[in-house]
């Protein structure tokens, strides 16, 4: 299909990257500006639904033809790793005529008129009939869509997470369960299984996943400016973590989780790459203004206690596509009503997502002691 126009994308990971191929493929200029480069990212496991991220770009991600096939982990659901889906996905972008992506740029003002959408960072301005904003649970470009409502807010949870390979704990001989404690330092915790770092999905060859959810480091968050107010201002690198707290996490994980959860984030622990991410929450009042709209953990944020984060941003994907495509392109009025069509077919369904997330994370809050940071 053919349509007319232009659209810039800011923020070029996995949400990012899916929409520039969704939009390419119905014949827009796509441009795509990321601040980082490659893979400057930290990323962990996350469920994958190889189904729609075929439908979205258009390639097949269970078979290895126009790129190789996406590994998984296939168990109640398909699990990979966030380097393994970009890797994907930026196989298929680079392979998709239309395409530009230009990194290592900043944006830092967003402006627009009548005709078109202003983007302007670190040395470089550029212009397009739209502009989307894929840039994460911080993003920019939401300032600009709803300055009222700008901010992700913090939701009582520190989730420390990372990938442990199989090998490291002399692979897995029993289900991985995870599970809930009524302490606010062990609340819960999730562990499974995802693809090696080289996409080997044997056993003995895998990564574990986990994400444990502590909501007893509030005061900590503040008195160490990665919280002001109810705003993250950014995650917990892990170099970023004391001593003496590595120490205590090590003592909790220890003492209050089991075998083979424990050997697990013990060997994170020992090997230093257990990272923070606090966890954050937004519910949208709009997705676009004008010419500018976003997607993803940009337009709608929810704690992974409820999932689908990725499975919601390529349904964004494609919705914004097929409203590119009904209006015939992005130029003009089609841009501005392309991006309407969007919000009104997403709106109320992220919405409700972040809603579930909203009320699961408040009902495991109430479930803790009364002890709190």
């Amino acid at each position: 299909m053919t349509n007319n126009g232009s659209a810039i994308i800011v923020g070029g990971s996995l949400t990012g990257l899916a929409l520039a191929v969704a939009l390419a493929r119905v014949g827009v200029l796509v441009t795509v500006i990321e601040q980082n480069e490659g893979m400057e990212r930290v990323g962990t496991g996350l469920g994958v639904d190889r189904r729609l991220l075929s439908i979205v770009t258009g390639v097949d991600a269970t078979r290895s033809e126009k790129v190789p096939a996406l590994p998984v982990v296939r168990s109640f659901r398909e699990t990979s790793t966030w380097n393994a889906i970009y890797t994907w996905l930026r196989a298929v972008a680079d392979a998709t005529g239309g395409i530009e992506i230009r990194e290592g740029l900043r944006v830092d003002k967003l402006t627009q008129s009548t005709t078109g959408a202003h983007v302007r960072g670190n040395s470089f301005d550029a212009e397009a009939d739209i502009v989307v904003g894929a840039d994460g649970y911080r993003s920019m470009v939401r300032r600009v869509v709803d300055p009222a409502n700008p901010i992700a807010r913090y939701g009582g949870f520190v989730i420390w997470r990372g990938l442990v390979e199989e090998a490291w704990i002399g692979g897995v001989s029993a289900n991985l369960r995870g599970g809930r404690l009524p302490y606010p330092e062990t609340a819960r915790l999730v562990a499974y299984s995802v693809p090696g770092p080289d996409g080997n999905v044997a056993r003995g060859h895998r990564q574990i996943t986990y994400a444990w959810y502590d909501a007893s480091r509030t005061a900590w968050l503040r008195d160490n400016e990665f919280l002001n107010g109810d705003e993250i201002l950014a995650s917990i690198a892990p170099e970023a973590i004391p001593s003496e707290l590595r120490e205590e996490l090590r003592r909790l994980a220890s003492t209050r989780w089991k075998s083979p959860e424990r050997d697990v984030l013990l060997a994170a622990l020992d090997r230093g790459i257990l990272f923070g991410t606090p966890l954050t929450q937004y519910l949208p009042a709009r997705l676009c203004s004008g010419r500018i709209a976003i997607v993803g953990d940009a337009a709608h944020v929810a704690s992974p206690m409820v999932g689908a984060g990725l499975v919601n941003g390529l349904l964004d994907g494609i919705a914004l596509g097929r409203a590119v495509a009904a209006a015939g392109g992005t130029i003009g009025a089609a841009g501005v009503m392309a991006l309407r069509a969007y919000e009104s077919e997403r709106l109320q369904e992220n919405r409700a997502h972040v809603e579930e997330s909203i009320n699961a994370t408040a009902g495991l809050l109430r479930s803790m002691t009364t002890r709190t940071s």
